[in-house]
């Protein structure tokens, strides 16, 4: 069985509002893959291609999940909380087995569930929420939600934080380099005079959107605080913190959840930016 797509009677909509505008512009955030039947994909690109997984999506009326499994062991779950039940879709969790992670397969789950709930909701808005782990550094400090906040930008989300106000140079106190541990790239700490106090980010290669390693860009970000601003203003900052779908990204988030035009426009008109 193909991939759920939209019904058929849907395809006949008159397209209005934001999606009479709509342009398709097809775009994918993780590595590409093919569904053997609705419960069966076969990765077909990057460090698991070849890879048979089984998939199990379970929507009720607050909450939805979707989990992979590797021989029949679950590698990975993604949670959605659905506040208010049959609009808001909040991602809040993204957990993959260590040893199969970095494959992408948290875009994966993230792709499908979006998709699945758009499906069966005539209205849609999107959160992410960034639940903190207690287990922090020794300072009390650390780069938490790394592939969350990758799928985030990815998928077109942007900081509910108005960076723009934050990072200002007098409200900038102080900026620590957070060397990479646990398999978590460098990170920048960021001192402030008011709230959130403490702001921690690490970047993105705005070509791969992947993290970038290299602890002399953050030294550098460090040097000057001025090149921090461009990079947020890139949407090439992530930080720790929650993101949600605005209206002038919803075009982008469209466009990396659909699989037809006639599919992206329906999805388009379902959609409200926060």
């Amino acid at each position: 069985m193909a991939i759920k797509t939209v019904d058929s009677g849907a395809l006949t909509r008159r397209r209005t509002g934001a999606a009479a505008t709509f342009k398709w512009e097809p775009a994918k955030v993780g590595p590409r893959f093919e569904w053997l039947d609705y419960e069966t994909i076969r990765i077909v690109e990057g460090g698991l291609a070849g890879k048979i997984l089984g998939v199990k999506t379970e929507i009720l009326r607050h909450t939805a999940t979707v989990s992979l499994y590797d021989e029949k062991k679950q590698i990975g779950i993604v949670s959605i909380e659905r506040d208010p039940p049959g609009k808001g879709i909040i991602l809040w969790d993204a957990g993959i087995k260590e040893r199969y992670r970095q494959n992408g397969l948290a875009a994966i789950m993230t792709w499908i569930i979006f998709r699945e709930l758009l499906m069966v909701q005539d209205v849609a808005t999107f959160r992410i929420r960034m639940v903190r782990s207690l287990k922090t550094g020794d300072d009390g400090t650390e780069i938490q939600n790394v592939g969350m906040g990758i799928i985030a930008v990815r998928f077109g989300f942007t900081p509910e934080l108005n960076l723009r106000q934050l990072l200002t140079i007098d409200n900038i106190t102080g900026i620590e380099v957070l060397s990479a541990a646990n398999g978590n790239p460098p990170a920048l700490k960021v001192n402030l005079n008011r709230d959130p106090f403490v702001l921690v980010a690490f970047v993105l290669n705005p070509d791969t959107m992947k993290p970038i390693n290299d602890f002399r860009t953050y030294l550098e970000l460090k040097r000057d605080d001025l090149i921090i601003h461009e990079w947020a203003e890139r949407g090439a900052l992530v930080v720790n913190g929650n993101y949600l779908l605005r209206e002038p990204q919803v075009n982008h988030f469209v466009n990396r959840i659909a699989v037809s035009e006639t599919e992206a426009f329906i999805f388009r008109e379902k959609i409200r930016g926060l």
